[in-house]
């Protein structure tokens, strides 16, 4: 079942929500806050099935003009494509995000969402993706050794 509800934006305006959860599987991983999802149920949608985290952003592997960024974005890209690998997926709090042809969201691997992982790590940096907000996704280059020394340290744990 799907329910519909709200969020209260500036200015009085409603971005409609589809609360899920909705079962998904990961097509790709384009970096560590978008993907390409398969939706079991839920919105479809005649595109790629883009998906973008609504609330994080980080590191770009692919599509940035800061060098800096790069290198640290396939680290992180390289974890959560292990960390979702044969993992339950859920999509929640669905909606349209800055460009009205990429659902937005949150993301659960086996119960536990994805976005708080990796601010947690330090792979990410917080971010609300919507057609009111002004600021563009852009990562903060002095982070990079902080979120590499998370990476190590994750390495380490899983051996």
């Amino acid at each position: 079942m799907v329910s519909i509800a709200g969020a209260q934006g500036e200015g009085g305006f409603r971005e409609p929500d589809l609360q899920g959860p909705f079962r998904v599987d990961m097509d790709r991983v384009v970096d560590g806050w978008r993907f390409n999802l398969r939706w079991h149920e839920g919105p479809r949608s005649r595109r790629d099935g883009r998906y973008h985290l609504s609330d994080v952003h980080t590191p770009s592997s692919t599509s940035t003009d800061q060098e800096c960024e790069r290198e640290v974005g396939i680290a992180v890209r390289d974890f959560v494509r292990a960390h979702v690998r044969g993992s339950r997926l859920r999509a929640r709090d669905v909606r349209r995000g800055r460009d009205p042809r990429v659902w937005v969201g949150r993301l659960e691997v086996d119960g536990e969402d994805l976005s708080t992982v990796l601010l947690d790590l330090n792979m990410a940096i917080a971010y609300h993706d919507s057609p009111r907000n002004p600021e563009l996704r852009r990562w903060d280059c002095s982070k990079n050794e902080l979120l590499m020394r998370s990476l190590e340290s994750v390495k380490k744990e899983a051996r």
